[in-house]
């Protein structure tokens, strides 16, 4: 971790218990508060400080404006310390202690599952960007995602294996978190609707660094392609075993394996692989003056998976607007939003609470990914 980055994590954890402890020294009595619950610590940490960044960017920006409704807005932050149990407690500080308004949550699917009781029983709406399909359909109307679920992620890896890449026997690699073995699933039920053969399954640990038995296993099954789903870190080593054992099949990942702390990783071992976007820099006026704020801002390009947090808390700031400080009315103005221009895309909630319904399938060209095409699935 570079000592800027190290330097920011550790002014957030003292603004996090600064906040909490001494929330009338802290704020101002007509700030508006959200709550933020991060990684600052734990092994997703290098994750949540890059996401941090987009999120104080957004912060300030708001500020600059005006704030909402004449009031600061204000983040009230709590470190999720890269566990379940660390993420219930976060929401927990955020909410009883610090007395939000609203939250910006969670982007691991394990960590929206274990804190969506408590999200519901507190009745604060909160934005998530965790892709398991399943999050938004267990009746928490609170919840609003800010990224594409793993449906269409699925769908349009399944429709480019079978359109473009015109091949029929599919080996499948994943973790086995709520994320990865609800992506596979996924993948496996809508092999047999596009006529495809699942031939191996094939599924590991987050951390793992040795993935070469996986990879020889799905070899052996007769793998033509490869479709995975994995976190950002993983995903770069196995696209470098990948190449060691000499490309064996055709490799086309989730969106973990087109992040820059992946490609990060894997290096040269990514050139020419396909995965699945949120989407693609630059390929929106919103997405290019984002882009062009965060160059000016950190004096570096921004992380398209960490961008989540910045619409998240954007999308916010617009409910409220519409809304005031009434949690029932945000969560209405929320799912009223009609075609929202985000970083991420155009946003229009469905009323299980999915805001976004694209995304691209991108080959990695000189360490970046490149847009092949795009994939939109109408909101149910």
């Amino acid at each position: 971790m570079v000592p800027r980055q190290a330097a920011m994590i550790r002014a957030l954890l003292l603004l996090s218990v600064f906040a909490l402890l001494n929330p009338a020294r802290a704020f101002a009595a007509d700030d508006i508060k959200i709550g933020y619950t991060p990684f600052l610590t734990g092994v997703r940490a290098n994750l949540g400080a890059r996401e941090q960044k987009a999120i104080l960017l957004a912060a300030k920006q708001i500020n600059a404006a005006g704030g909402v409704n004449g009031k600061r807005l204000t983040l009230v932050i709590a470190d999720n310390q890269s566990t379940t149990e660390g993420a219930v407690a976060a929401l927990k500080k955020v909410v009883e202690e610090g007395r939000v308004l609203a939250v910006v949550g969670f982007i691991l699917s394990p960590h929206v599952i274990a804190s969506s009781d408590a999200i519901k029983s507190y009745a604060v709406p909160t934005m998530i960007g965790g892709t398991n399909v399943t999050l938004t359909r267990r009746g928490n109307p609170w919840l609003f995602r800010v990224r594409p679920d793993d449906s269409i992620a699925a769908l349009a890896m399944l429709k480019f294996v079978e359109e473009d890449l015109k091949l029929r026997k599919v080996g499948i690699l994943h973790d086995v978190d709520a994320f990865g073995v609800g992506g596979a699933d996924l993948l496996q039920r809508g092999a047999q609707e596009h006529g495809l053969t699942v031939v191996g399954r094939q599924e590991h640990h987050s951390g793992d660094t040795d993935y070469r038995a996986q990879l020889e296993a799905l070899r052996s099954a007769g793998a033509e392609v490869l479709l995975t789903y994995n976190h950002e870190g993983d995903a770069g080593w196995i696209q470098r075993q990948y190449r060691e054992l000499g490309s064996p099949f055709a490799y086309l990942g989730s969106p973990g394996s087109q992040i820059k702390s992946t490609l990060d990783i894997s290096k040269e071992a990514a050139e020419g692989l396909l995965a699945v976007a949120d989407f693609v820099p630059g390929q929106s006026v919103a997405n290019q003056r984002y882009a062009h704020a965060y160059r000016e801002e950190y004096k570096e390009e921004y992380d398209a998976t960490a961008s989540w947090a910045y619409d998240a808390l954007n999308i916010l700031a617009a409910a409220i607007r519409i809304a005031g400080e009434d949690r029932n009315k945000i969560r209405e103005a929320i799912l009223a939003l009609k075609d929202y221009q985000g970083v991420l895309g155009t946003f229009n909630f469905s009323p299980n609470g999915d805001g976004l319904h694209e995304v691209s399938i991108v080959r990695i060209e000189n360490g970046r990914p490149t847009l092949i095409k795009s994939v939109r699935v109408d909101p149910k």
